[in-house]
């Protein structure tokens, strides 16, 4: 199939570090015949500068072919987007570079979201019908600010796109432990048949990083930590653990089920909210700067890096179950992780409990044990991993009863993954919309977000540390 893919903001970060490495990775495999792609970005580049930009993250592995020919498939057009006048030049370039029709082009909108009104309206502008229907828009996160600016730009895409070939972009949802979470869920009869208040004590999702806002400071200033990834990761990892089951492995079922699980969350509150941001400190054993002395920030800066709220859903299978989030900046490690912790028996025979319902062990003399809340552990960052922790005794003299794990790691069997990116692109390609956000689904996680009419006191917390005090209910609850 002849396509073309374009990449405005073709030289930024998320270009480099991601999109590039994932697209020479369908190169590598085969994936990629008959496919121009164009990069653009306002900077006058010479090839040699762009393919530096290009190949500084491109590690091929050693089965893999040189970066050499993947770059010949890869070409630069320079121009400010932000002007009407400029797309002319633009789809010249394009058809010099592959005459004859497109079947499919993909535009890809890896910029700052103030720029994708502008660029959207002036590059649909010179595009006939026939163009537009072949266009598949792929669009990063946040959609918007808030609520109002979402809704806008959810018109506008639809208006000029047509929701069917708008593809809204968030990698978390490609991930193989987050993809895997239906499976689990629905596919196993163990957890399928405990995953209620009945079995459930309490849902924590926690994504941890070491690294401050580094070069995206003005993005960051109009977001913070509650827009930037509560609102999207965060959300849509909570709508896959918490939706009922879809009626089939469509797009739209399971859309409809995640957006039933966000309209049942139960709206924020200040006093369930913490909010916080990083001071100097040491990470890694190297000295950092708070965030009100990071380049390009106010020093007078209210700007949140770190939030953990408690929530609950407003369902049977949920009543009175908490769910804990948090996510944060500039913290002691990088990871991200789920946990869901199930009840422990509420009376039996190796409960303190148990003795008053007829149950005693005879041969330890014991009347009960204190017992750990068995739990799954889902980690999502830095590597895929599934544990399980159950109860079970130990080898010694007098019964003894104990935690142990039992873990499933990706990596372990599987030496090569697909990168989130390249999954992407496969499934923009194709056409499949089922890992891409519909536009009710951001809408209603920007309400969710804004029922938190007041936000708390900002709590300071040293870079490198595991966060603000405050949190001590989200941090304890978050230790073995």
């Amino acid at each position: 199939m002849a396509r073309a893919i374009i990449i405005f903001g073709g030289t930024g970060d998320l270009s480099r570090r991601k999109l590039y490495p994932a697209l020479y990775n369908l190169h590598a495999r085969g994936k990629l015949e008959d496919t121009v792609i164009l990069a653009c970005g306002r900077k006058e580049l010479a090839r040699e500068e762009f393919e530096k930009k290009i190949t500084e993250f491109v590690k091929p592995r050693s089965n893999q072919p040189p970066v050499s020919a993947f770059l010949r498939q890869v070409h630069y057009h320079s121009a400010d987007f932000t002007q009407a006048s400029e797309f002319g030049g633009l789809y010249r370039h394009l058809v010099e570079l592959a005459p004859g029709k497109r079947e499919v082009v993909l535009g890809y909108l890896a910029v700052p979201p103030a720029e994708f009104e502008p660029l959207v309206r002036n590059g649909m502008k010179t595009l006939n019908d026939s163009q537009r229907q072949r266009l598949r828009l792929l669009v990063e996160k946040p959609i918007g600010t808030d609520y109002q600016s979402a809704r806008r730009l959810n018109r506008l895409f639809d208006r000029f796109v047509g929701e069917r070939n708008v593809f809204r972009i968030d990698h978390f949802l490609a991930k193989e432990a987050v993809e895997n979470l239906l499976v689990l869920r629905f596919a196993n009869r163990l957890f399928e048949s405990a995953w209620d208040r009945r079995s459930i004590s309490s849902v924590s999702v926690s994504f941890s990083e070491e690294l401050g806002v580094e070069n995206r400071a003005a993005f960051y200033e109009r977001t913070g930590a509650l827009a930037d990834f509560v609102q999207s990761h965060l959300l849509q990892v909570l709508a896959l653990l918490t939706m009922e089951e879809p009626a089939c492995l469509e797009e739209d079922p399971i859309k409809n089920a995640k957006v039933r699980a966000l309209k049942r969350l139960a709206p924020l509150r200040k006093e369930d909210v913490v909010m916080g941001q990083y001071t100097a400190g040491k990470v890694d054993g190297k000295e950092v700067p708070g965030y009100t002395s990071e380049p390009g920030v106010s020093p007078a800066s209210k700007t949140e890096t770190f939030v953990a709220l408690k929530t609950h859903v407003r369902s049977p299978r949920w009543k009175g179950v908490p769910f804990y989030v948090m996510t944060g900046k500039r913290l002691d490690k990088n990871e991200g992780l789920i946990t869901v912790r199930f009840r422990p028996p509420t009376a039996c025979m190796f409960t303190p409990g148990g003795a008053e319902h007829g149950h005693t062990h005879e041969y330890s003399g014991a009347k009960g044990f204190d017992l750990g809340n068995s739990r799954l552990q889902i980690q999502v960052q830095p590597e895929e991993v599934f544990r399980l922790r159950f109860n079970l005794k130990t080898p010694e003299e007098k019964l003894s009863i104990k935690p142990f794990s039992m873990d499933y790691c990706y990596s372990c069997d599987y030496l090569y993954q697909r990168l989130p990116y390249e999954k992407i692109f496969e499934d923009a390609m194709s056409g499949d919309r089922t890992r891409f956000s519909r536009s009710d689904e951001v809408e209603l996680a920007w309400k969710w977000v804004e029922t938190l009419k007041e936000k708390p006191a900002l709590h300071h917390y040293a870079a490198g540390s595991a966060g603000p005090a405050a949190a001590k209910e989200w941090l304890d609850h978050l230790k073995d």
